[in-house]
Order: structure tokens, then sequence, then C-alpha cells
């Protein structure tokens, strides 16, 4: 027992251990794609992932890194990945996720034809635009844009008071 100690509240700060990048080795060859399809087929709809996210920009490279992690076979990994970073920084900037306490929940969802990659916000912000901005010099407010310029489908549901769901699909050719 400690007489004169003083509890001290102190923040705590998650560790979050530095994953290595996985290249295939001699040891570990790359999956083969009908082995990839394979497996994505014993799921009915797909393989869905969802990991949630401190609403706080340095977790938008823990966010890329989740989704290049997940998507490592796929040839359409480095435009999710893209994806995911723009609408992270999207739903962080426009929306209460990037509010004291907020987060945000990044969504794969793969078939053996397309990969669906959503962003889910805390709400407010009003309705996400994926056209560019009016202003020709404008450095901010593309990042929906590059999205719907990647993408071969885009959408949203959701509303200001329940959050958003921000969504991409591209069809995985491979």
């Amino acid at each position: 027992m400690l007489d004169n100690a003083k509890l001290v509240d102190t923040p705590t700060v998650p560790f979050v251990p530095k994953q290595r990048e996985q290249e295939p080795t001699a040891q570990s060859p790359a999956v083969r794609r009908e082995l990839v399809d394979a497996m994505i087929d014993l799921h009915p709809g797909g393989l869905i992932w969802r990991r949630t996210f401190s609403g706080t920009p340095d977790q938008i490279p823990h966010a890329r890194h989740f989704t290049r992690y997940l998507l490592a076979d796929s040839p359409c990994q480095n435009d999710a990945e893209q994806i995911v970073a723009e609408l992270a920084a999207n739903a962080l900037q426009h929306t209460s996720s990037g509010r004291p306490h907020g987060t945000l929940v990044v969504e794969i969802s793969r078939t053996t034809t397309t990969i669906t990659v959503a962003v889910y916000d805390c709400g407010g912000g009003g309705v996400p635009r994926f056209k560019l901005p009016s202003r020709t010099s404008a450095r901010r407010g593309c990042g929906l844009a590059i999205v719907a310029a990647i993408a071969d489908q885009v959408g949203y549901e959701g509303d200001d008071e329940v959050g958003h769901r921000i969504w991409a699909r591209i069809r995985e050719v491979g």
C-alpha cells in the first residue's frame, strides 16, 4: 500500500507496432489468383473487413496500411489505398469524425470481380460531392473528385445525424 502516492491521470497513446511489408519470397511465394478467388467464393457475397480508427490525421497511414495488407494480391491495391486515404481525410476534414473523440470506420468488401472501399463517418458536414470545386485554383476540395476518377462507381448512404457511408467500387481485372 502506498501512503502518499498520488494517482496521475496520464493520457495513453495506443501502441501500434510498425508493420513490415510482406513481399513474396522463395519461402512464401505469392498466392495464385485462382486460390484467392476460390476462398472468396466460399463466402456468399464475398469477404468483408472493417476496422475502426481514431478520428485523427495520424491514423490515415494506418488506414492505408490496413487496405494495402488486405489487398496485397490485388492489381487494384494502389487505387484502393488512395481511395481510403481520400475518404478518410474527407471524413476528418468535413464531419464530426475529426472532432475530439471522433472515429471513422474503414470497410473493404471483396468479391471475385470487385473491391468496394467504404468509410463510415460520425455525421455532420452535409452531403458529399464527387465533383471538382468550382474555383480553378482550389488546392483543397478535390479528394472526392479524385475518388470518382479512380473508381468505377461511387456513392453514399446516411445523413448528418447518423453518419455517412461513403463508398467507391473498383472492378478487379487481373
